[in-house]
């Protein structure tokens, strides 16, 4: 399984790569649009939504917030779509802390189904502008949270003891998070070299937003997992081997991605 798992991020890794480098950022949307229609129709599937006339109904309304986001690009009102994502993700991770076993699951459910909009479209949003600002960027991102989620899954495998969140995901432990921080902190450093100009502030700064930005992710990895545990399946799906589905490649960048476009705004022109 790890072979597996190595195999299929690094092809995905190079298709990414390749992708970011060479499309437009329309065509990027695009394919990035895509790859969230299949995260959102996982997410119907876990919120109970089983018949595929309902499923392609509740895609439409995906797709159609989709658009409503490009035209806000389009009108310069895309800040409007990111800061609802940051308040949304600031109220799941209050859901996250709250949530208890006992609560119904059908109810759970049918409430859960109609936040895929709230955690899917910013993080949309955020990658195509980030394209759109500097290809590189996009690239920067799409490898912290990448490189981060797999220190927690390799360190926390190897030696992992205290749990984090039991109830929601018995898999993820502290040991995991402090690799996926220490990776943070790496990645960090050499984007502040890499992206800021010649000064210890503004340097510091990056910093600190990557850091936040590994810190979200996990509240986006951790409320896949509530999905997945209120549903009573391991995965979202299976069309990346080792991996599972699209929402389990997708759920850190879900909260990363408006949080570290966030921070890249209030940098402003101190990122080269």
């Amino acid at each position: 399984m790890d072979k597996t798992r190595i195999l299929t991020g690094l092809v995905l890794a190079v298709m990414m790569l390749v992708l970011i480098l060479s499309l437009s950022t329309f065509w990027m949307a695009v394919v990035l649009l895509v790859f969230f229609l299949e995260a959102a129709n996982e997410w119907a599937v876990l919120t109970g939504l089983s018949d595929w006339w309902k499923r392609s109904l509740y895609l439409v309304c995906i797709f159609a917030f989709a658009v409503i986001a490009w035209e806000s690009i389009r009108w310069s009102a895309d800040w409007v779509v990111i800061v609802i994502g940051c308040i949304w993700w600031l109220f799941a991770t209050a859901l996250l802390w709250l949530w208890q076993p006992s609560w119904d699951r059908i109810l759970m459910q049918k409430w859960m189904r109609w936040a895929a909009p709230l955690a899917l479209i910013p993080a949309w949003t955020a990658l195509v502008l980030l394209h759109r600002y500097d290809p590189w960027l996009m690239v920067y991102l799409v490898a912290l949270a990448a490189l981060a989620d797999s220190a927690a899954y390799f360190v926390g495998k190897r030696y992992g003891m205290h749990k984090m969140a039991p109830a929601l995901s018995p898999g993820k432990t502290w040991e995991g998070a402090m690799g996926e921080w220490a990776m943070g902190l790496i990645m960090a450093i050499i984007g502040a070299f890499a992206f800021v100009d010649d000064s210890g502030l503004w340097r510091s700064a990056f910093v600190g937003v990557v850091m936040m930005t590994t810190f979200v992710s996990i509240g986006g990895d951790l409320f896949e997992s509530l999905l997945k545990r209120v549903a009573g399946v391991k995965d979202s799906g299976h069309v990346l081997p080792g991996h599972g589905g699209a929402l389990d490649r997708l759920d850190s960048h879900l909260a990363a991605a408006p949080i570290f476009l966030l921070g890249m705004w209030l940098l402003g022109g101190h990122i080269q």
